[in-house]
């Protein structure tokens, strides 16, 4: 039997990323993945490009385009002030993969068959489609939406068909469009061809199989808003139909697995957000995983505070930011695909208005392992503030106004504590100012 630090299941970008880091950080890793991707088009913004540029990665772009325009017609207007790259998932997939291997982790060109033991302190111990097993002490699962979860909570499901055209494609590009059934994502690529993806309501799909998504995509691609521009669109076999709709697949952290990317929240595409996300999540998962071993005593809750504050609140910013996104379309709002969109999941804004300066304790990531710090929340920081000029926010409390024992910042600070002073005081937070903090307790959304 095979015994390893972390097995990593999935090696789509979240998964492929996540096993590249860990191996770097020097666990002994196994990522476990099919390697069986269809070619298809997908979007990758400028925040993608610029973390795997950091990461050193920047070979991976090789599979994406130069930034190009994207056209969008919504809400009654249409322009081009936003653009994207195009990239090649299969051929981004795998260069992901390459990486992870050159860093040190090992594969199986596998599928995770079964989880035949599980335990926080023992770990698991996993059995693979071919029939190997594998001790490991943590499992990161990125298996995307087919990890199965016992508690989930969804917002109105979408589902996504697409294809690649016949057609060639036309000049480098994307277009946007919001119809009465939903919205159509139309990319342009003159070496990959003319990909066109529509996303509609989960049950609006009559019958099964391959004849029922062309019934769906000619039904879709002949409303008359269209005004027959995709009337003679002949697709190639087969069309690719995926569940896109918003999902928090694990609202909590189950030691010793560690759901990341669509696996811990699946993204809706129209936020754009989906392979920064799934990124994103393996970059936090990999402080975790290192505390998890690290810190017998105390890495357990730290994580799990960790994940709480990370997942669940991505889950309720991007459901009502997608909201106020679908909302913008007031014309199409009666039909039942934006009127179902436009009132999940509350009225409630989706980025809280801090009107009152208050110090929490939270977990943050510190030299790639997660502590519990004060963190200071200003109406000019909702989000929260750790560190500032590089120095905690807790060391800096002495000079708050509030504080008991309130000292005047020294004569001769030192270059980062000038900084510090300076952005406290900006804050109107350097003692001797009229603003007060509060010391409380940190309250999260709790779910399921």
């Amino acid at each position: 039997m095979t015994c390893i630090d972390v097995a990593v299941a999935g090696g789509g970008p979240a998964g492929a990323f996540t096993a590249r880091e860990l191996a770097c950080a020097g666990l002994s890793v196994l990522l476990i993945d099919p390697a069986t991707r269809r070619p298809r088009l997908e979007g990758l913004g400028e925040r993608v490009a610029q973390l795997l540029i950091a990461k050193g990665l920047g070979n991976a772009l090789g599979a994406a385009s130069d930034p190009l325009p994207r056209h969008v017609t919504w809400a009654g207007l249409t322009g081009t002030a936003n653009g994207e790259r195009l990239v090649r998932r299969h051929v981004f997939d795998e260069a992901l993969r390459r990486a992870a291997i050159e860093a040190g982790a090992q594969t199986r060109q596998a599928r995770l068959g079964r989880i035949l033991s599980s335990d926080e302190q023992q770990g698991v111990v996993l059995k693979l489609t071919t029939g190997e097993e594998i001790r490991a002490r943590l499992l990161i699962d990125a298996r995307g939406r087919q990890t199965s979860t016992a508690q989930r909570l969804k917002g109105p499901q979408t589902l996504a068909i697409a294809g690649l055209a016949t057609q060639a494609a036309g000049a480098a590009g994307t277009h946007v469009e919001a119809t009465p059934e939903g919205w159509l994502w139309v990319a342009e690529d003159p070496g990959f061809g003319r990909w066109l993806q529509i996303s509609v309501g989960a049950d609006d799909l009559v019958g099964a199989g391959q004849a029922a998504l062309r019934e769906r995509m000619a039904r879709f691609l002949s409303q008359d808003q269209l005004a027959g521009r995709f009337s003679d669109l002949v697709f190639q076999d087969p069309l690719i139909a995926r569940s896109a709709g918003l999902v928090l697949a694990a609202p909590r952290l189950k030691l010793p697995v560690i759901p990341v990317g669509d696996a811990a929240v699946a993204i809706d595409p129209l936020s754009g957000h989906g392979l920064f996300w799934a990124l994103s999540s393996a970059l936090s998962a990999v402080p975790s995983v290192l505390t998890v071993l690290e810190n017998v005593e105390k890495g357990s809750h730290l994580a799990t505070r960790f994940y709480r504050d990370r997942v669940v609140e991505t889950f309720w910013r991007q459901a009502r930011t997608g909201r106020d996104f679908y909302r913008l379309e007031t014309g199409l709002s009666g039909n039942p695909f934006w009127a179902e969109r436009v009132s999940w999941p509350d009225d409630e804004p989706s980025h809280p208005t801090v009107f009152e300066t208050s110090l929490h304790k939270r977990v943050v990531v510190e030299s790639n392992r997660l502590v519990e710090r004060d963190v200071l929340v200003t109406p000019q920081d909702p989000g929260g503030v750790a560190y500032v000029a590089g120095i905690p926010v807790g060391d800096l409390k002495p000079f708050f106004p509030s504080s008991a024992l309130a000292q005047p910042p020294p004569g001769a600070p030192s270059p980062a504590l000038k900084a510090a002073f300076g952005w406290l005081e900006s804050r109107g937070l350097l003692h001797g100012s009229l603003s007060r903090t509060k010391q409380q307790q940190t309250k999260t959304r709790e779910t399921a």
